[in-house]
């Protein structure tokens, strides 16, 4: 492995058919990324407003407005106690939004909530929370959390009727294909088969912009029949076991996890300043990791979720790294900080 994070490269399937997504939601609804589904659940609700996080990612927010959703905003970031600010302005049409920061949280009761709840379960998709749910609702985006080029997912685990599954699109097959061949490609460069990075990033970047305001289709079928063989229960595992490595070798704040329970999707190391933030993005970035930064907030959202925003950095650890790959990162985070 040269490099660490950013897109996903092409992972060759694991598990053969055991422990599938599937397995564990066997009747959700599978769309080309999770805005769409939570678009699609919009629609089919007939809700007036989606009281939304004010801590979210606003390139979601935008696609939301643009295909028409009234939105309203709560206060809520990683480390907050969420019950405590919920006392809305909730009337009839409205709907609520929850998430569960990077996998960190504990399991959510929906139980006192005024109307329709939706949880965004992205972070950690068969942990804890996600498990035990009794929310009316539940999405996720997989492209963010699986190796496959795109995909979201809308399941009801109160049993509701979910709105019909959507057509697949030609126009969504080819720009999958395209992302599949990007994968590829990365894949064949971190084994130094490939040289040209521009070549597959590329491909990323300008497929990534079909996202932004595509109406509601079907995940294309490469992705549905990869995630039909692909053992989600192992790719946890390995999750765990790499966030598990990192937390004991990294000298530095990061955000813990509320229980033991919770697979944190990846380490989100906490800096004294936005300045110090910089500092450390830009000395990993020298040392090929390739960090995230969840999420650039609007100025006027409250103090303490701009001060999340400013200090926070995404490090990848997911399943398709090695107990030696997270040693050596380690290794690279400790020289930065």
């Amino acid at each position: 492995m040269i490099e660490f994070g950013s897109d996903f490269h092409y992972v060759e399937e694991r598990g053969g058919g055991k422990n599938t997504l599937q397995d564990f939601f066997p009747s959700a609804n599978y769309y080309a990324d999770g805005r769409q589904a939570l678009i699609h659940l919009y629609r089919s609700q007939g809700w007036q407003r989606l009281w939304v996080p004010e801590y979210f990612c606003y390139d979601v927010v935008a696609s939301l407005r643009e295909a028409g959703l009234e939105l309203r905003f709560y206060t809520d970031y990683p480390g907050s106690n969420d019950n405590e600010n919920l006392n809305l302005d909730f009337r009839a049409g409205d709907a609520l939004l929850r998430v569960n920061y990077f996998g960190t949280r504990s399991y959510r009761s929906p139980e006192k909530m005024m109307g329709p709840v939706v949880e965004d379960l992205t972070h950690d998709l068969i942990g804890d929370w996600a498990l035990r749910s009794t929310a009316d609702w539940c999405i996720a985006s997989l492209r963010k959390s699986l190796p496959i080029p795109e995909g979201g997912m809308l399941w009801s685990p109160v049993g509701l009727r979910l709105p019909e599954q959507p057509a697949l699109s030609d126009e969504n097959e080819k720009i999958a294909t395209i992302r599949w061949e990007a994968m590829k490609l990365k894949a064949d460069y971190l084994e130094g088969r490939f040289a040209d990075k521009e070549a597959f990033r590329k491909k990323f970047t300008e497929t990534e912009e079909w996202f932004d305001d595509a109406e509601p289709v079907a995940i294309d079928k490469r992705s549905m029949a990869y995630l039909s063989r692909f053992d989600v229960m192992q790719w946890q595992q390995a999750k765990r076991r790499n966030w598990l490595l990192l937390k004991d070798s990294v000298h530095e704040d990061f955000l813990e996890p509320e229980n033991d329970d919770a697979t944190p999707f990846s380490l989100i190391l906490m800096a004294k300043n936005g300045e110090e933030r910089e500092r450390i993005r830009q000395q990993l970035i020298k040392n090929a990791v390739y960090p995230a930064i969840l999420w650039h907030v609007p100025d006027d959202c409250c103090q303490e979720v701009k001060d999340v925003s400013r200090r926070m950095i995404s490090i990848h650890c997911d399943g398709r790294y090695t107990e030696d790959d997270m040693k050596r990162m380690a290794t690279i985070i400790n020289e930065a900080i």
